[in-house]
């Protein structure tokens, strides 16, 4: 699975669970509220592990389609 098909996953999960979506963003308020420096943290942990999940997942499947293109003609090293 891509990264936009895990992306699209979790908002079809928070569109179908309302109310965890809810308490979610509740809670992420009320900790940009009462702790900025921890929800900050979190927050850039979360997007730079997202933007290293994306380039793993961006070059994997790059290697996967020259993989099967080599198999096909036939010339494995």
């Amino acid at each position: 699975m891509d990264f936009f098909g895990i992306i699209n996953s979790i908002i079809a999960f928070f569109q179908n669970n309302l109310f965890i979506a809810i308490a979610a963003a509740i809670l992420l308020v009320f900790l940009l509220y009462r702790k900025p420096k921890l929800f900050l943290t979190i927050f850039f942990i979360a997007l730079f592990l997202s933007g290293v999940f994306y380039l793993i997942s961006t070059l994997s499947s790059t290697g996967v389609s020259y993989k099967g293109k080599i198999l096909q003609k036939g010339d494995v090293p």
